[in-house]
């Protein structure tokens, strides 16, 4: 009877047991089922996603394109701004022209502006007090011009410099006009120049012409505007180029750029 009772206490409890374990195993499938539904559900989410978050990088590039417009639109009126002729004086009315046009003397120091010279005539005081009357020593163009302090390639010494003046391209033995009116301060040779007629102007600026040969005036003579000066040879330390003259003007120690002085 004893082992009866054994028999069924222990039997009871492995059921007990059964039952946990049963219990167990069904609220797991319980939770497999419910995380499944859930990573279904976010799929799903993210396979069909709203308008409202569809392709954040489509609707970010179509933003970025309306910036770049914006400033492409901000720019363009800069140019005419850099080109602008508000310092330039305004023309007279056409009953102010008639009136000094009639008028058989007009008044000095009016300030009155002819068209279409405005611009013309705002620069003309500075150069006319600038320098005496220049001229282009010889016709031919501009093979080389004023570097200032820009690096340029020298083909004859293999070497990268400043270009202190400026090449004019011209031919042989062709005559060389005295750029300037002044005083020949050498007339000869000048180191790896070459054949070099130098002048010193009113202002004391000193024009180097180097590839004269033949020099036509000596030191110490004057000489006026377009006068010439010898015959076109060649520079020594740019003899790889064509045929040219090399024309530099120096104030003191400083380069200027003989362009600007030429009128």
């Amino acid at each position: 009877m004893e082992q009866i009772r054994k028999f069924l206490r222990d039997k009871g409890f492995a059921l007990a047991l059964l039952a946990c374990l049963v219990a167990a195993a069904a609220a797991g499938v319980w939770a497999v089922r419910t995380v499944r539904d859930e990573l279904d559900k976010n799929l799903s989410g993210l396979k069909t996603p709203d308008s409202t978050s569809a392709a954040p990088g489509i609707d970010e590039g179509l933003s970025t394109t309306t910036p770049q417009e914006d400033e492409t639109t901000w720019e363009w009126p800069t140019e005419p701004a850099a080109n602008s002729v508000s310092n330039v004086p305004k023309a007279a009315s056409s009953a102010s022209r008639s009136a000094s046009s009639a008028s058989s003397a007009p008044q000095a120091g009016s300030g009155s502006v002819r068209e279409p010279s405005a611009l013309q005539g705002a620069s003309s005081p500075a150069s006319s007090s600038a320098a005496p009357a220049s001229t282009q020593p010889v016709s031919g163009r501009v093979l080389n011009g004023y570097s200032g302090d820009e690096l340029v390639y020298n083909k004859t010494l293999g070497d990268w410099r400043t270009h202190n003046g400026i090449d004019y391209a011209c031919a042989k033995d062709a005559a060389v006009q005295s750029p300037t009116a002044g005083t020949v301060v050498l007339a000869g040779s000048d180191g790896s120049w070459g054949p070099t007629v130098a002048i010193k102007d009113s202002a004391g600026r000193v024009w180097r012409l180097c590839g004269v040969a033949s020099p036509a005036v000596k030191e110490g003579e004057t000489v006026s505007a377009g006068q010439t000066l010898g015959k076109v040879g060649s520079v020594s330390c740019e003899c790889a180029e064509e045929s040219h003259i090399h024309l530099e003007v120096k104030q003191d120690d400083s380069y200027l750029d003989p362009a600007k002085l030429m009128q």
